[in-house]
This record gives C-alpha cells, sequence and structure tokens, in this order.
C-alpha cells in the first residue's frame, strides 16, 4: 500500500509539474531570441503579424503592377509586329465587300492598291492559309514572345475564324435574298474593316487593342499570362 501511494503521489507530482511548466515556461527549452522594435520595445504578436502581413502583400503587389504595365503597353518594334497578324483576316474578308467596291469603285482601286501585293503573295503559297494560321496559333503560345504580340495574333486568328460564319449561309439549300445577301456582306466588311483598323492604331500608338467585344476578351483568356 506504501509503494502504491507513493507511485501516485510522483504522478500526480509529475502532472502538476507538466500543466504548470507552460504557463511559467520551460526551463530545459532553447531560449528564443526577441528582436525588438526601434524604440527598444518588443512588439506584440499581433502586430509582428500585421507586420508581416503588409510586408507579404508589397511583395505580391509590386511585380503585379509591373506586369500590368507591361501588358498594356507596346514599346519598339512590337508594335510594328502586332499591326502585321491582321493581314490574315484582310485577306480572308475581302470578298465581303465585293457589294461595296462594286457601288463605290474608287474604294475597290484603294484595296487593290493596298492588298493586291499581299493578295498574290498569298495566292501563290500552297495552303498559305492552313500555313499561317497554324504558324500563328503556335506562336501566340509561345511565352518567349511579348504578351501584347501574342495577344495581338490571337486576336488577328479569332477574326479570321468570326469569318466562317458568315459564309455557312451560302451553303443554305434555298437562295436567299438579294437584299439581305448584299446588307450581310457589307456588314462583315466594314465590322472587319473597323476591327482591324482600331487594333493597328492601338498597336501604333502604344497601347493593347483589348476593347472588340467578345473577341479580345477570348483572345486574352486563350494566351493567359
Amino acid at each position: 500500500m506504501c509503494k502504491m501511494t507513493r507511485t501516485l503521489a510522483a504522478v500526480a507530482i509529475a502532472t502538476l509539474l507538466a500543466l504548470l511548466l507552460p504557463e511559467q515556461g520551460n526551463c530545459f527549452a532553447p531560449q528564443r531570441t526577441v528582436i525588438s522594435n526601434f524604440n527598444g520595445q518588443t512588439p506584440s504578436t499581433s502586430t509582428g503579424a500585421i507586420f508581416r502581413a503588409n510586408n507579404a502583400i508589397t511583395r505580391i503587389n509590386v511585380p503585379t503592377r509591373l506586369n500590368n504595365n507591361n501588358n498594356s503597353e507596346i514599346d519598339g518594334t512590337d508594335r510594328v509586329l502586332s499591326c502585321l497578324p491582321y493581314l490574315i483576316p484582310l485577306l480572308d474578308g475581302d470578298r465581303y465587300g465585293r457589294f461595296l467596291f462594286y457601288t463605290v469603285p474608287a474604294l475597290g482601286l484603294a484595296d487593290s492598291l493596298l492588298l493586291g501585293p499581299f493578295k498574290f503573295l498569298y495566292g501563290s503559297i500552297p495552303f498559305a492559309q492552313f500555313i499561317f494560321f497554324i504558324g500563328l496559333s503556335v506562336l501566340s503560345r509561345n511565352p518567349e514572345i511579348p504578351r501584347p504580340v501574342r495577344f495581338n495574333m490571337q486576336q488577328a486568328l479569332l477574326l479570321d475564324i468570326a469569318l466562317v460564319f458568315p459564309s455557312l449561309f451560302g451553303q443554305l439549300p434555298f437562295p436567299m435574298p438579294g437584299v439581305l445577301v448584299n446588307s450581310g456582306s457589307n456588314f462583315v466588311f466594314l465590322a472587319l474593316v473597323g476591327s482591324v483598323g482600331y487594333s493597328v492604331v492601338s498597336n501604333l500608338t502604344g497601347k493593347v487593342p483589348d476593347k472588340i467585344p467578345i473577341v479580345s476578351e477570348a483572345a486574352g483568356s486563350s494566351i493567359g499570362f
């Protein structure tokens, strides 16, 4: 009995010490280094947490701002490179302007002077449309190319893809009214010229042309960051 009593007493003393030591400090634990602030006062735990949080936010925000600046402006030769991909949708969509060229011959003459050499080159290369389409699609996903240039590549491809949908109406089994065909072709051509013109002007002035409805948002989502 005495031996059991001594054992129970030892267990009780050990339990009591275990409860008291975390509150008073463990004499066997290594000492912690306390860093004081400039006034020689030790910051509280909450203050230290706020400092660490502010530093983390600062580290995150700085590269984000830099990244946004790089993505919204075009520098140097990238302005010209960003304009070149729009030749593809212009060449593919030029057929939609045939009614306007017939009505206004001056427009047809200007179209021949500006796009004539490119039409000849584009038509003389076998599978040129397919080759340029695949080439721009691959290059627009190359992270080594500046993002504004990749954005314009992808946007030009999406404009070119959008030209497929109006051509589907020509495959209908019944003929469409001439007025509807004429008006639809003019609308598609003017919308294409307006989109390409806006993109070229924006690129030459150093701004990314990301305001085309639906198309710009899709282009930005496709290439990522």
